[in-house]
């Protein structure tokens, strides 16, 4: 017998690049029994419900219900605090979505905060130190609740949407892949022509799922989220992360006597670098613009309002230098990497850095007196 949940709704919608993120809420939607198509939703252009003015094409509401309540847990699970390193070798190694997921999960038990947020209890269980016939029977149990799983296989925080299973234990679901995420690094055995990927040998790659338990009253607020927000930062301008990046980009040695393959791997090191505050910012924004659209005008609005501005600006700011190494450019990807050899490209960038750093204090600011007035 196979059981498949069929009609969860499936990520990335619009701008969703953090993986748990985007399956979480996917998770709790179906939980919540958020099922209708035509929902309704908050409308950035319009600060308030939309008015079906048509703009969306044909993304269906649901599909912004869930990019609403994506921007709105990356800010509740803390990922859109986070800053990277660009003079880290073991920031830089992989992608940005795995290196900031590393270092929330040192941080603190940022999933136990989202579900005391979200109201659920939660179990977390791992493989293989659990025998295979417990993790599936857990996995089955809550498919036949027709509440998803969120799980990763392997070593990588690529997490994925287990929604189904059948008796030989196979597990189907949603990773993204057909999207702009492109194919994880554990790949499964295939596709289905819904585009549910079919996993048959999951135990013996490793991993960790999330079994969503019961409701309950939360236990945090976003006064809790906002408090916590700061902590985050604190702890991402003491390490001086972005700090960091404006040095490394200013000292000349880095970039002289390079190969052209060492230069592409710049190139590429330094776009990849750039995604993370051009997207988590934004997201944030985002996040800040749900919480005080058509509120009353008090200080504490007017804080997250700045917020939100400061945050877009550093979303505008990036495109410059992003630009400036050819991201999302025609050309040849040498050429454009060959530019990291004029120090003019070099201090351009930088100096960008530089005010997304100073965006950053700000921010930090405005949160601090969000939590005094």
């Amino acid at each position: 017998m196979k059981k498949v949940i069929s009609d969860v709704v499936s990520f990335p919608n619009g701008c969703e690049t953090v993986r748990f993120t985007a399956c979480f809420v996917s998770m709790f939607m179906r939980a919540e029994k958020m099922i209708d198509k035509y929902c309704e939703f908050f409308c950035g252009d319009q600060e308030g419900p939309c008015i079906r003015c048509g703009k969306c094409g044909d993304f269906l509401p649901i599909h912004r219900k869930h990019e609403e309540l994506y921007n709105h847990y990356n800010a509740v699970s803390g990922f859109a605090f986070l800053q990277m390193d660009l003079s880290d070798d073991a920031h830089m190694k992989e992608s940005w979505n795995h290196t900031v997921n590393g270092i929330l999960d040192h941080f603190d038990d940022y999933i136990g905060f989202a579900m005391e947020y979200a109201g659920y209890n939660f179990e977390k269980i791992s493989w293989p130190d659990d025998e295979k016939d417990v993790v599936f029977q857990k996995i089955k149990s809550s498919i036949d609740k027709d509440i998803p799983v969120i799980a990763w296989f392997g070593k990588k925080y690529e997490w994925v949407l287990i929604t189904g299973y059948d008796e030989k234990q196979v597990l189907y679901g949603l990773d993204g892949s057909q999207g702009y995420w492109g194919s994880p690094s554990v790949l499964p055995a295939g596709y289905e022509e819904n585009g549910f990927f079919v996993m048959p040998e999951w135990y013996e790659k490793g991993g960790q799922a999330l079994i969503l338990g019961e409701k309950k009253m939360p236990t945090v607020t976003i006064h809790d989220v906002l408090k916590r927000a700061v902590r985050i930062m604190e702890v991402m301008q003491e390490q001086g992360y972005y700090r960091n990046s404006v040095r490394y980009m200013r000292e000349d040695s880095h970039f002289e006597n390079l190969t052209d393959q060492e230069l592409l791997e710049m190139r590429d090191r330094i776009a990849g670098w750039i995604g993370q505050p051009i997207d988590q910012r934004a997201m944030l924004g985002a996040a800040m613009k749900q919480l005080y659209a058509n509120k009353e005008i008090t200080k504490q609005i007017l804080f997250l309002n700045r917020i939100h501005e400061l945050c877009w600006q550093t979303h505008d700011i990036l495109w410059i230098p992003w630009r400036g190494i050819g991201e999302y450019m025609d050309g040849d990807r040498l050429t454009w990497a060959k530019g990291l050899q004029n120090r003019f490209v070099r201090n351009m960038i930088a100096g960008c850095m530089e005010m997304v750093c100073n965006n950053d204090d700000r921010i930090l600011d405005y949160y601090k007196k969000c939590l005094t007035v």
